[in-house]
């Protein structure tokens, strides 16, 4: 059982190892595993009563591995049962930073991406995925492990642009790396199913414990890679 309780408006950043259960635990926030009943609640009330449909409007989830259609990059952004504007369209491609890649494409936005995304690389499906996501502007946004296939700096591009953008909405990201998390107004760790460390970056780095082992290994890795 875990207990735990995310502010409106915060931002939870959740970090374990494989196994430990983080994804089960967020897959139940929009019941794609059904919770059972007294055990999840949104602003108080109980995800078992609020109608899916109306659930699954209130939150965006981007998992590691998305799913993208044979359509065109604007098309995926906005696959959604609404309108969006050109402007709402480039504002989330820029945020999710596959603005980057643009010039690449070779006609911008209107590129067919082919059948689940395959012309595309890992990094561009995460972010089309995540502009997706933003442009709906959704109450509750959830990074399930979104951001794994971006370099270092593309990854802190994207977050500089969360930071921005999510201000007063709710946010939770799941990761295993630690700069991915570092942001959170607080962070939670996981391992077989339960919390074993909880705090910000900041207290979590000098407690010793796993967070802490995590973040120093992904430092040295850093300083070695940069070589």
């Amino acid at each position: 059982r875990v207990n735990l309780t995310v502010p409106r408006g915060t931002t939870l950043g959740i970090l374990g190892t494989v196994g430990s259960g983080k994804s089960t635990l967020i897959s139940l926030f929009p019941r794609i595993l059904p919770p059972p009943p007294g055990t999840v609640f949104i602003d108080g009330r109980d995800v078992t009563q609020i109608p899916l449909a109306r659930l699954r409007e209130d939150i965006a989830l981007v998992p590691q591995e998305t799913f993208l259609f044979s359509r065109s990059v604007r098309d995926n952004v906005a696959f959604a049962p609404r309108t969006f504007s050109d402007g709402q369209i480039d504002e989330a491609v820029e945020a999710s930073r596959l603005s980057r890649d643009l010039p690449l494409f070779p006609a911008g936005l209107e590129t067919i991406v082919g059948e689940r995304g395959f012309t595309l690389s890992g990094g561009q499906r995460q972010r089309t995925a995540i502009a997706r996501a933003l442009v709906t502007d959704p109450p509750i946004l959830i990074l399930d492990d979104a951001l794994s296939s971006l370099d270092a700096q593309v990854e802190q591009e994207v977050i500089a642009n969360l930071r921005r953008d999510r201000a007063g909405r709710t946010t939770v990201v799941v990761s295993n790396r630690v700069a991915a998390l570092s942001w959170a107004n607080h962070i939670v760790v996981m391992e077989g199913g339960s919390i074993v460390e909880e705090g910000t970056h900041e207290n979590l780095v000098v407690a010793g414990g796993l967070y802490a082992a995590v973040a120093r290994r992904q430092s040295l890795e850093a300083v070695l890679a940069a070589e």
